[in-house]
């Protein structure tokens, strides 16, 4: 087979960002350009073709990650600190340890469990939610393009205002404006999948409280009032954009996690994924509404 040039890889990788292609899909997608052009047949991912091709890539992009991307990255806060939780791509009936799913070393977890568990047993119902949240969209999607780009946007807010936690240092503010719109395109994305026009939905403007009793009425389930509350207690979305929040980093790690727990939530009532309440059932489980919502 004929070595790829690098020359090729380059041209078609330019193609390739215009089309918004992601790094990761963007090797394949050369191989197979580079047989088409060849008029060569075989294994895309013969070592002959696919070595050569990374090692023009890991060139090209020293810092790049190729590896598959996770369905979806949201947070958890212990203490005052905010610490990534990723929702893999997985396959079959997997058993999912949401504690493996966050970024934290196995010894500063076990020293928050010792000092205090409820924190621990909250991030274990905030990583149920992302999971619950992603795993939901991806199962409902391609039913009603308006609710798939609402939580696409969702999704967007949650990985904005976990990136902002985990790695804005002291400039933290604008995670109060992602975890409202989280929780609020979470919810509209659930009234247009049931059928809401957009007229309808946008008629609700930022009123969370509202928007939860409309999914309610969709769907009622045992967290009704837990959703409630949680959609009563965020600050006002269109105020905190000119004046100072007044919450604390603590106040916002869990106002983040609270906008997790909507987004998931609303979607639960469409979908058959609840990790949490799984979670919930269990035997050594404390219930949900004892941790911070």
């Amino acid at each position: 087979m004929q070595t790829i040039e690098t020359v090729f890889v380059e041209k078609i990788d330019l193609e390739l960002i215009e089309k918004n292609v992601p790094l990761h899909a963007r090797p394949f997608s050369v191989a197979i350009a580079w047989m088409k052009a060849y008029g060569l047949s075989g294994d895309i991912l013969a070592p002959e073709l696919w070595a050569p091709l990374m090692v023009i890539y890991h060139q090209l992009y020293p810092t790049g990650d190729f590896s598959m991307p996770r369905l979806l990255e949201g947070f958890v806060g212990f203490r005052d600190r905010a610490y990534i939780a990723s929702v893999n791509i997985v396959f079959g009936t997997p058993s999912i340890d949401p504690l493996k799913c966050i970024d934290i070393s196995a010894t500063e977890l076990n020293v928050i469990w010792w000092n205090d568990r409820l924190q621990v047993w909250r991030a274990i119902y905030s990583v149920a939610d992302l999971w619950d949240f992603a795993y939901s969209v991806n199962d409902l999607s391609g039913q009603s393009p308006s609710a798939d780009q609402l939580w696409t946007y969702a999704k967007s807010a949650i990985t904005s205002t976990s990136m902002t936690l985990v790695n804005g240092g002291l400039h933290v503010d604008s995670v109060v404006q992602s975890a409202c719109l989280t929780a609020e395109l979470a919810m509209k994305g659930m009234l247009a999948f049931t059928g809401y026009s957009e007229d309808k939905i946008r008629a609700f403007n930022h009123r969370l409280s509202d928007l939860a009793e409309a999914v309610i009425s969709y769907q009622s389930n045992n967290n009704d009032e837990l959703l409630k509350l949680a959609c009563s207690s965020f600050p006002d979305y269109v105020k905190t954009r000119y004046k100072d929040h007044e919450l604390s980093r603590v106040q916002l790690l869990t106002l983040g996690m609270r906008a997790q727990f909507v987004a998931a939530e609303a979607l639960r009532r469409a979908s058959d994924r609840n990790l949490a309440r799984e979670i919930e059932q269990g035997n050594d489980s404390i219930p949900r509404k004892t941790c911070n919502i």
